[in-house]
């Protein structure tokens, strides 16, 4: 038994090295049950990708062009050149030989056609259901719940609105019918390093001030996937929202401020405050949210 266990992990950091010395259409035949694919790893999957690594994950990502090929190798990432399309996914397929687990990570199109998404992750899906990959998540958005005021957590049946946000939902309900164990994230809106919506709303007036912000942290976001990966037999739907919930006034009031950008005006109306909750992940995990203060 002892022989077995030392030949593993032998073999596991000889993967290891070779995944750093290798061109990425070589698969090596040492695969563990720690390998991740991360399909669309950016601006969330490439801190997460790093974060996993330090956990002892090998990980995988795609990336549709060049220039975001290059990039995966400049941080480390062993880097698969690949395009899903709505009616085959293209480029380097050996990216899903020997994967454990597979986080997808690209979402609709919202400027394009957003309801191309679906025949996208269906043709994903057929790769998906062949390769032996054992368990999947996929990032999805708090935009499912829909625009309606009130507070939403996992139980509550969504009603997107938007394009983008139904064809979200069908994905959901695709993916956690599928005959792999599967986990579907609803992401509040991403902010970190370089990311906030602030950026966009410039020359603008800010609708619905007295409404809630329900965001969460690139941080909290990278730590929140990487405990359910850990977490193997979690399966379902989590939430990722901060637990503070500021007004919009509030929020982008201090943000402007903190940015140097030009104070934010607002708009005149009715009020819709809209609470996302995101405690079901701190319950049933050793996650709990780092910036649970988003006017810091």
């Amino acid at each position: 038994m002892k022989f077995l266990e030392y030949t593993l992990f032998f073999l596991k950091v000889r993967e290891s090295l070779l995944l750093g010395l290798m061109d990425s259409k070589y698969i090596p035949i040492f695969e563990t049950m720690k390998t991740i694919g991360i399909i669309g790893c950016g601006w969330l999957g490439i801190p997460l990708g790093k974060a996993l690594q330090q956990k002892e994950f090998i990980v995988r990502g795609t990336r549709r062009s060049e220039k975001g090929i290059q990039l995966l190798k400049e941080n480390g990432i062993n880097a698969f050149q690949l395009e899903v399309l709505p009616n085959k996914v293209s480029g380097d397929l050996s990216f899903f030989s020997g994967l454990e687990s597979l986080l997808i990570s690209i979402p609709p199109e919202r400027k394009k056609d957003p309801t191309s998404f679906v025949p996208k992750i269906k043709s994903l899906l057929n790769i998906i259901q062949e390769s032996g990959i054992q368990r999947l998540l996929f990032l999805s958005s708090s935009s499912v719940y829909g625009k309606s005021g009130g507070v939403f957590d996992e139980n509550t049946i969504p009603v997107p609105e938007t394009q983008a946000a139904k064809a979200l939902y069908e994905v959901e309900q695709i993916i956690m019918n599928c005959n792999i164990p599967s986990v579907v994230i609803r992401l509040g809106g991403l902010i970190g390093e370089n990311r906030n919506p602030i950026i966009h709303l410039q020359n603008r007036k800010i609708s619905n001030p007295n409404g809630s912000i329900n965001f969460v942290h690139q941080i909290d976001a990278i730590n929140g996937i990487s405990g359910l990966l850990e977490q193997t037999k979690r399966n379902g739907i989590y939430n990722l929202v901060s637990p503070h919930h500021p007004s919009r006034r509030a929020y982008y009031s201090f943000i402007a401020k903190k940015l140097k950008f030009p104070k934010p005006e607002f708009e005149k109306g009715e009020t819709t405050v809209r609470i996302i909750k995101g405690e079901k992940i701190v319950a049933e995990t050793t996650f709990d949210y780092i910036v649970n203060n988003l006017l810091i």
